[in-house]
């Protein structure tokens, strides 16, 4: 007998772990919902997410419900964070500064700031115009802070918003950083080549909580960076267990006989790929407890180094959700998929020095 599941044997076992109720109609890309909104390419991220706020409710961090592992971080603590937001959405009304938040990112220098491709790329592929970013900083809560103009946006030439590959942004403020209402900083960028170091690592983010809300304040969370094997194994098996659901699904609505569903699941999963490239990192836990979720993305990934201080080394990208999930994120053995920077220092100090 050999390693391999008999094709009858392994689809029942997909399908007995395939979400129930499933029908055809229902089913998503499962990119996730932070790199592809709703797994349905219509809507811009930052629609997607303003969208959600406009209709959630803003929670202080402090009597917010458990937040993906995550804690409210002390103020000051990260002055090199930023939190993106809709231009056009920006109003003299106080709940529009957090209705407008769609991204996050980082001040890597006193005109540059760090994010996500996917933060700032359309559906039709056009790059958001620069006059409808506005960058916030200075403060954890979003509230307060200064916002400030950005005059370019550069993304990576190589993006590709199907395998979310290659994701990375650069916005050029309109003016440099001088003055500040609160804490405002640069963060150190990891050289290139440098090997991402696996274990301990904190990402940040004003992203959506386990209960559906958003917080004000900005949260931090505890993970580890473990190998790509990891995401790519778990993302392997759910992709298994979401494609018997489909074909059960499918079969049962159109009459397929069971051995030709059988052998279309055993051909369509035998060959299953990696879900990461060589320029991702994987990070979380692995019961998905602690992790980053819809409004989170372009936000830091960040290690310490040996005197103790903090170094980005990815970018919040995207995760994978079951088909039929009823939570955005924190589901067991898929963590979340983050930029490796050291696969673009040079890409970062090109564009900086032109």
């Amino acid at each position: 007998m050999t390693g391999k599941l008999a094709p009858s044997l392994a689809l029942m076992l997909a399908l007995a772990a395939a979400p129930p109720g499933v029908r055809a109609d229902e089913t998503k890309n499962g990119l996730g919902d932070i790199a592809v909104p709703g797994g349905s390419g219509v809507k811009s991220v930052a629609a997607y997410v303003t969208d959600m706020k406009a209709h959630a409710q803003a929670m202080e961090a402090e009597t917010a419900s458990r937040i993906f592992g995550g804690r409210s971080a002390q103020d000051g603590a990260w002055p090199a964070q930023i939190s993106l937001h809709d231009a056009t959405k920006l109003t003299n009304e106080p709940d529009s500064r957090f209705q407008s938040q769609f991204c996050g990112g980082s001040i890597i220098a006193r005109q540059w700031v760090l994010t996500a491709a996917h933060c700032v790329v359309l559906p039709d592929g056009n790059i958001m115009a620069a006059k409808d970013i506005a960058v916030r900083s200075g403060s954890t809560d979003l509230r307060q802070g200064d916002f400030r103009p950005v005059a370019r946006v550069i993304v990576h030439e190589g993006y590709d918003p199907i395998r979310i590959d290659n994701d990375i942004a650069l916005l050029q403020l309109a003016q440099p950083i001088q003055d500040s209402s609160g804490p405002v900083g640069a963060i150190t960028v990891i050289n290139q080549g440098q090997k991402v170091p696996e274990g301990p690592a904190v990402v940040i983010g004003w992203g959506m909580m386990e209960d559906g809300k958003f917080p004000l304040q900005l949260l931090e969370t505890d993970i580890d960076i473990v190998p790509n094997a990891s995401c790519n194994s778990g993302m392997a098996e759910q992709t298994k267990r979401d494609m018997g659901g489909f074909l059960l699904s499918m079969g049962q609505v159109n009459g397929i006989p069971q051995e030709n569903l059988e052998q279309a699941f055993a051909i369509l999963t035998q060959q299953i790929g990696d879900a990461l490239t060589p320029r991702m990192i994987c990070a979380g836990t692995p019961s998905g407890q602690r992790t980053m979720c819809n409004g989170d993305s372009g936000g830091p990934l960040m290690v310490r180094d040996g005197n103790g201080s903090w170094v980005q080394v990815g970018i919040v990208s995207w995760n994978r959700n079951p088909i039929g999930a009823q939570t955005a994120c924190g589901h067991e053995a898929l963590f979340g998929v983050y930029t490796r920077l050291s696969e673009y220092f040079d890409w970062i100090a090109k564009n900086v020095r032109s």
